[in-house]
Order: C-alpha cells, then structure tokens, then sequence
C-alpha cells in the first residue's frame, strides 16, 4: 500500500504520562497480521461503553507513530523519542 492510500490522524491533547500514545503503540503491535481483537472502552458503564475490532488479518495496521513530529518507540514500557534522520543525495 502506497503512503497516499493511508489515512493520517493528528491529536492534540494534554498526557503528560502518555497514556494515548502508549496504548496506540500497543494496539500497533498487538495488530500484526494473524492477530485480530477486541477493545473495549469503559466496560463496568453502559452509557460510555464501546467495542471495537482490530482485524490484524485484515488491511488495519499502523505504519508508524509519531508525536510532535518525531517517530516513537517504546522499549520496556517507556518512551524513547528519536528524530528522524535526514539524508542527502
């Protein structure tokens, strides 16, 4: 799939312990191909609970993350922030 097909989301929110940003990384994950699953927003309050599905062996997956414009990554449950490398011809 050619970049021009995906679809890019931009939040703004205030996280200062990175909640979101470590869920969808581990949604990312969670979603290779040969895994599909259920998530479940508030579960124990009807009037706010949701389910949604991650179909890993369908076409849902997550190129990449960013925050701030710089890639992340995560490694034993905490962030490392990294910019990209620019390279020249």
């Amino acid at each position: 799939m050619a970049d021009k097909d995906l679809t890019e989301i931009t939040i703004k929110l205030n996280d200062p312990d990175n909640q979101l940003i470590r869920l969808i990384d581990h949604i990312s994950k969670a979603s290779a191909p040969g895994h599909s699953f259920d998530v479940v927003v508030d579960p124990d309050m009807s009037e706010y609970k949701k389910d949604f599905f991650i179909d890993g062996d369908g076409s849902f997956y997550i190129k990449e993350l960013k925050m701030n414009g710089k890639k992340v990554k995560f490694e034993d449950d905490k962030l490392i922030e990294y910019l990209e490398r620019v390279q020249n011809d």
